[in-house]
């Protein structure tokens, strides 16, 4: 229970902006653990509720698990930023990406059917759990490039998104199933699963940039996005032969498979140096030519 009065403390702590607690770069790491663990649980408990009320035990609530996952990780890097009042190497353009794919796969989820969980979840808790995703990227955003700006590393953002932006835009229209029985919705959809797939490629590429030590609180960002794509996956793997009912090859459920594959390769080699900083008990992450920055 005391933990629990510490996590409770942390946060409201965070949201007054008055924390007294400090430590090395002025952050209390038992207390940041706590809030984290607080939220992980709140969320955890809020899945479970819904699991038990809303999802009638379907296969398909796992995509559901895995956008909840995702707001998981959005939570515990902002209180990480609140807490250490910094946004050194964080990517603003991986963000804008989350925005994108976010904005372009709404419209594609409220209004049709075609690539929703099939259970209740889908029809409501599915949605606001990408709603809460966006909000929390876009409230990122703004601490990067207006609250925190002092700290935000734009000499080493450098990898350029519109191409990425403009290539999915134009894959999306000549590769795209019809689940949502509507060219727009169709390709609005695979439009964000294209930009989905390339959403982490900033932030890995301003990692390796900085070749740092990264923070094992910062990388659970990446960890918890990771957890996400293989529960999504995990489901593709199990529905991708129903996208396309009148192609026998099941191209576009393939396609679907792939592009989530493709996320959890690019993240392989973080996920590598990730495992290895838990088995050896370290606070950080050490990747090749690690300097001093922090992140």
């Amino acid at each position: 229970m005391a933990a629990l009065a510490d996590g409770i403390d942390f946060i409201f702590d965070l949201m007054s902006t008055s924390s007294s607690r400090t430590k090395s770069n002025g952050l209390d790491y038992g207390s940041y653990r706590k809030g984290s663990a607080l939220i992980v649980s709140t969320c955890m408990f809020l899945w479970l509720v819904v699991w038990d009320e809303f999802t009638q035990k379907d296969f398909s609530a796992i995509v559901t698990a895995g956008s909840t996952v995702q707001v998981v990780g959005f939570l515990i890097l902002m209180i990480r930023i609140r807490t250490t009042k910094s946004v050194a190497g964080l990517s603003s353009k991986s963000l804008q990406m989350f925005v994108l794919y976010l904005c372009a796969r709404l419209p594609a989820t409220c209004l049709c059917r075609g690539y929703i969980p099939i259970d209740a979840s889908g029809h409501w808790f599915y949605q606001l759990m990408d709603f809460c995703a966006l909000l929390l990227a876009c409230h990122l955003l703004h601490s990067m490039h207006k609250t925190y700006v002092h700290s935000f590393q734009e000499e080493h953002d450098t990898l350029p998104i519109w191409p990425f932006v403009i290539g999915c835009v134009t894959v999306a229209i000549f590769v795209h199933g019809n689940l949502n029985r509507s060219f727009f919705f169709d390709t609005l959809w695979f439009t964000s699963l294209y930009l989905e797939t390339c959403c982490m490629l900033p932030q890995l590429w301003m990692m390796s940039k900085l070749g740092c030590q990264v923070s094992c609180m910062s990388s659970q960002f990446v960890v918890a996005n990771v957890a996400s794509k293989v529960m999504v996956l995990t489901f593709w793997i199990w529905a991708y032969n129903e996208v396309d009912a009148t192609d026998p090859k099941n191209r576009i459920g393939k396609v679907i498979v792939g592009s989530y594959a493709m996320q959890l390769l690019l993240s392989t080699d973080f996920m590598f140096y990730y495992a290895k900083s838990l088995l050896v008990g370290a606070d950080e992450v050490v990747l090749p030519q690690a300097n001093e920055v922090e992140m």
